[in-house]
């Protein structure tokens, strides 16, 4: 079911983060045996996890991502504050993971939260796996 709806998604470009997030969902939930009274659980804590998530890392990481571009240029001081700003921006994220944890811990098992850890990264690597495949059909 997963090639099928990945090979789908190849075939249309439009909305390709709906149907990429709609794989998710279904892969997810598959892949954690979630009744649908945990999945009505489970889905707003993740998706406001992810949202927290994606807000940090475009806020703060970006910027240390463009300054390391010119890391050579950069003084003893800047550098200093970019390595700081770095390291807080490291703390938020395992902060932001310790909260969600215990946000998943009111609604899941702790065998499902490894399991979900687990299915993030299957579900990432089968999305990586299909794009190197439909980018080697195209060249």
């Amino acid at each position: 079911m997963f090639t099928f709806l990945l090979g789908f998604y190849g075939n249309s470009q439009n909305s390709e983060s709906e149907k990429i997030e709609q794989l998710k969902i279904a892969f997810f939930t598959e892949e954690l045996n979630l009744t649908g009274s945990e999945a009505k659980r489970f889905w707003p804590v993740y998706n406001k996890h992810n949202k927290k998530y994606e807000e940090l890392r475009s806020n703060e990481w970006s910027s240390i991502k463009s300054q390391l571009e010119n890391i050579e240029e950069l003084s003893q001081s800047e550098s200093n504050k970019l390595l700081n700003d770095y390291m807080s921006y490291k703390r938020s994220r395992v902060e932001y993971r310790e909260e969600f944890v215990k946000n998943l811990k009111e609604v899941i098992s702790p065998k499902q939260i490894m399991m979900l850890k687990k299915a993030e990264y299957d579900f990432h690597k089968k999305l990586l796996k299909q794009y190197k495949s439909d980018k080697s059909s195209n060249d």
